[in-house]
């Protein structure tokens, strides 16, 4: 085709217009009748005619096709483009100002298929900046999409355009909206300055310091209503909301089971930021907060030192605790690296502590094969049975100061009932009998002195025969199990067991499950765990060495979980009072024997060191602060917060900028919880039925369930004081157990919108014959501190620099951490932040024995593996090659999701899992990206 003309255009292009206007209006009407679609190429001004000649080419064209911005390599991902065709297709349009006809050329030697126009048409792009603010794309999507096909058959839909068009022109309508600067932190900066008032967000004065860049505001509505009725506060910070490698902070207070967020920082650090430059602006931070009138009584964080540090320095009178479920994910993945040794145990520390440590229980790499004292064996390939001691009918309190009672051989006979008659215990006092769990149920005596230990046998020599030992099925875990289902069977509760493993807001219920699951734990790790105890050798050399078997982790969760449960305000099945200190003795007797009749030496020492030691007792024990228990064990009302941003907000953006984020999370995350604050602190439904809270809906739920177990045996139950001493209670999230609940009776609908879960006892105040007791604390005011222990006095010394003069006990300062993530996959929790299920996987943090291998060696035995593959690839020997796929698969998955993240276009969401249950997500933890990508 090759037409020349000249045609008056006036219809379509009117004289008022530009040319260039003018011109671009006859190409479209060009276009609509051939099928084609001309773009502009370039113009020509002719000054004899005064008018000006307009080119423009066939879109289809293949030599007016536009180079790749960026040359296609191997790793390029597939993209595909329109055919284009050889069609040498021009329109030249000859316009002049005031001219009513257009001198026309058009030229096209090859027909080809129709162009098909997908642009968003300008009533769709209208409706997009009407609505931009108040709708997401999806919403406005599928809008179009209604619009569009109504009364359309199949045939006669024309949708050229797809999703991706709306996305692309309401992010560019967006932008006007929070992009006020050409650089992304000024300009979040500008909005909040500028725009922070109407949105109730006001600036923080927290300076950065060398190397880093900081950027921190507070929600002013929040902070004035309820900082001063912040009694517990958790901090926690997240990674890849942004894609400037900012690490954002959020502290998030507890409104009556609720989680509001006050206040938020964003850090990013280079490498000129000296150590610790991390926690001095989170210091600084938190200040800023207590400056506001925020003074808990509870602080929580996951285990970065950074955190732990800041907190304890700000408000060192509170009691800080450890979010539970990290730490017990520490312990699960410590425990699983058998390949590692423990970090230097002191063991004269620990025994000057407690006396009945023994100097010589250190790990296979402290023992010394030449002093005369015996190495250590290996541990058992299951657990050893446990044997459950009963004094005056109940189970004993593990008292260091008590005598120690040891079990003959005889004295077992006698009360299996396998021994000579003559031995029946008919002289036993009655009050100071103990009995070994047996279906026989027969008791002895206590030896006495002389016949503690049969002649000529040591206090620490095992007694041997046949009657002590157990076959492969005896010495399984079931017998090393909770306290309360071992003291449970010596009474005859049999229902208890099934009790707690059906109940999801039960602790024991949780660990179980979250130690079943392996999705945090690399696959390879437990491959050259020995099968049999023959294979197991220890010894700083020994290639079997072997630090935590597979079947000994569970009993040490379990235990742990006993003892960051218990607290002196809640009684337990022996009926002693304990104080803290107490308990912790108790406590680290109960781990300790338990490694040493099972010969974990190892194990005992990272335990003491990372966990039991007196610094350490402090950071995640309740009983550490006798004074009250506070409401949440965990940080998960912080990680509730991140999976909202994340999953609601931030996933309709690719790695967005830093001022976006912050947009997105004033606009688009605050907002929810506005709400919910407002019908904590207002009566939003005076006159109407009460609506419960999400706290109020989960206990009520929880309440539900226990009221449906049926009550066997007899228990010390006071609803008055809202305890009972079966043991259950500390393990509840809502500190309930079935005698509690089932000694309440039926609650009145009305009493459900007032339910409260107080500090101190009676920790919820049920109504009795009617009356419903006083609060036994007041909650707001900051009424908390008259009872805080004034140990220490808070500085308000802005300087961190002088507070390293500041001498706080127990407060053990250490390195701050690189900047890392929340966990990949979190337990299901309520939106009260109270986790249900025991399973997934912590926040990173460094654990204490691990070996800091220098980043250059990294690099050069990776490169170094690199060149001996590429050695052996000619001839290889395919054993060799296997082998060294294997051993290499965690290196290999580590790269493979490092190479996705980047390639994806869609932002992760928060606790996500990768491929096939893989850590695609913890592997990206700090990546920063490169300007180049």
């Amino acid at each position: 085709m090759q037409v020349q003309a000249r045609v008056d255009v006036v219809a379509a292009a009117p004289l008022e217009l530009p040319p260039r206007e003018r011109a671009a209006r006859v190409a479209k009407v060009l276009g609509e009748f051939t099928n084609l679609h001309w773009t502009y190429e370039a113009k020509r001004d002719r000054k004899q005619t005064k008018t000006t000649q307009f080119s423009y080419s066939c879109a289809q064209s293949a030599e007016r096709e536009h180079k790749e911005k960026v040359p296609k390599t191997d790793k390029t991902r597939d993209s595909r483009r329109m055919p284009r065709f050889h069609c040498n297709g021009w329109l030249h349009i000859v316009a002049g100002r005031d001219i009513a006809t257009m001198d026309i050329t058009v030229k096209h030697e090859v027909e080809h298929v129709a162009y098909k126009d997908i642009y968003l048409p300008d009533k769709w792009k209208e409706y997009i900046r009407d609505n931009a603010r108040n709708q997401t794309p999806g919403q406005i999507w599928r809008h179009i999409v209604r619009e569009e096909l109504r009364n359309q058959t199949l045939r006669k839909i024309k949708l050229g355009f797809s999703s991706k068009a709306v996305y692309y022109h309401w992010l560019v309508v967006s932008r006007e909206e929070w992009k006020l600067d050409d650089d992304p932190i000024k300009s979040a900066r500008k909005f909040i300055l500028e725009r922070g008032e109407e949105h109730g967000i006001a600036p923080l004065d927290v300076p950065a310091e060398p190397g880093t860049e900081v950027l921190a505001f507070q929600v002013t509505d929040f902070v004035e209503e309820w900082a001063k009725n912040t009694q517990e506060l958790a901090m926690d910070s997240t990674w890849n909301t942004n894609g400037a490698n900012f690490e954002m902070f959020a502290a998030v207070a507890d409104a009556k089971g609720s989680g509001i967020p006050l206040a938020f920082l964003l850090i990013r650090t280079t490498k000129e930021a000296v150590p610790g430059s991390k926690q001095t602006i989170l210091e600084r931070f938190l200040r800023k907060l207590r400056a506001l009138g925020v003074h808990p009584e509870f602080t929580l964080s996951d285990k970065d030192w950074s955190e732990i540090n800041a907190m304890r320095a700000v408000w060192p009178n509170a009691k800080h605790q450890l979010c539970f479920w990290h730490a017990l994910r520490a312990i699960k993945q410590r425990l699983a690296k058998n390949k590692e040794h423990p970090a230097a145990y002191d063991a004269e520390a620990a025994h000057e502590k407690f006396e009945f440590i023994d100097l010589n229980f250190v790990p296979a790499a402290q023992q010394d094969p030449q002093a005369d004292i015996p190495i250590i064996p290996p541990p058992p390939q299951n657990p050893l049975p446990r044997v459950r001691l009963l004094l005056r009918g109940r189970p004993s309190v593990m008292m260091a100061s008590c005598p120690k009672i040891v079990l003959t051989r005889e004295a077992i006979e006698r009360a299996l009932g396998t021994g000579d008659e003559s031995d029946s215990p008919d002289e036993a006092d009655d009050t100071e009998t103990f009995n070994v769990e047996a279906a026989s149920g027969s008791s002895v005596r206590p030896p006495k002195q002389g016949e503690m230990y049969e002649e000529g046998e040591s206090e620490d020599e095992d007694v041997e025969g046949e009657g002590m030992v157990a076959d492969d099925e005896e010495r399984s875990d079931a017998g090393n199990f909770w306290a309360d289902r071992a003291e449970a069977e010596a009474w005859g509760d049999e229902e208890a067991e099934p009790d707690w493993a059906e109940i999801e807001d039960d602790l024991r219920h949780q660990v179980d499950e979250f130690a079943e699951d392996d999705s945090d734990i690399e696959p390879d790790e437990n491959e050259d765990v020995p099968a049999t105890s023959e294979e197991m050798r220890t010894g700083p050399s020994c290639t079997d060495y072997v630090f935590c078997p597979l079947s000994h982790r569970l009993p040490i969760l379990r235990l742990f979980a006993k003892h960051a449960s218990q607290h002196p305000l809640l009684p337990e099945r022996h009926g002693e009072t304990r104080t803290s200190d107490d308990i912790w003795r108790d406590a680290v007797a109960e781990m300790y024997h338990h490694c040493r009749a099972n010969n974990l030496c190892d194990v005992w020492a990272y335990l003491w060191n990372s966990w039991y030691s007196p610094s350490r007792w402090s950071l995640w024990a309740r009983a550490a602060y006798s004074t009250g228990i506070p409401c949440k064990r965990t940080t998960m009302m912080v990680e509730a917060l991140w999976r909202n941003l994340k999953r609601l907000v931030l996933h309709l953006y690719n790695r967005p900028p830093i001022d976006l984020a912050v947009y997105a999370i004033i606009t688009k995350a605050i907002p929810p919880y506005r709400l919910t604050l407002f019908n904590i602190v207002t009566d939003s439904r005076a006159g109407r039925s009460q609506k419960l809270t999400q706290s109020q809906q989960a206990l009520k739920r929880s309440w539900t369930r226990l009221t449906k177990v049926v009550i066997r045996g007899v228990y010390q139950t006071d609803i008055t004081r809202w305890t009972c001493d079966c043991g259950a209670q500390k393990y509840h999230a809502y500190l309930l157990c079935k005698h509690l609940v089932h000694a309440a009776g039926r609650l009145s609908p009305s009493w459900w919108p007032s339910a409260v879960r107080f500090h101190l006892p009676p920790f919820y105040t049920v109504p009795i014959n009617g009356v419903t007791a006083d609060p036994p604390e007041p909650t707001t005011n900051r009424a908390w501190l008259t009872r805080m222990p004034k140990t220490y006095e808070e500085s308000d010394v802005e300087d961190m620099d002088v507070m390293d003069d500041v001498e706080i006990p127990e407060f053990e300062r250490r390195p701050s951490s690189p900047i890392q993530s929340s966990p990949e996959k979190a337990p299901a929790t309520g939106r009260d932040g109270l986790m249900r299920l025991g399973a997934g996987a912590g926040g990173g943090f460094d654990l204490d024995d691990e070996d800091d291998v220098d980043l250059d060696e990294v690099i050069r035995l990776l490169r170094h593996a690199a060149e001996i593959l590429e050695e052996q690839r000619e001839e290889a020997d395919p054993r060799f090659i296997n082998n060294a796929k294997r051993r290499m698969r965690g290196a290999l998955t580590w790269t493979r999701n490092i190479e996705q993240h980047i390639a994806r276009r869609t932002l992760p969401k928060t606790n996500a899992q990768g491929r096939k249950g893989g850590q695609a997500a913890v592997d990206v933890v700090g990546y920063r990206y490169q300007e180049s990508r």
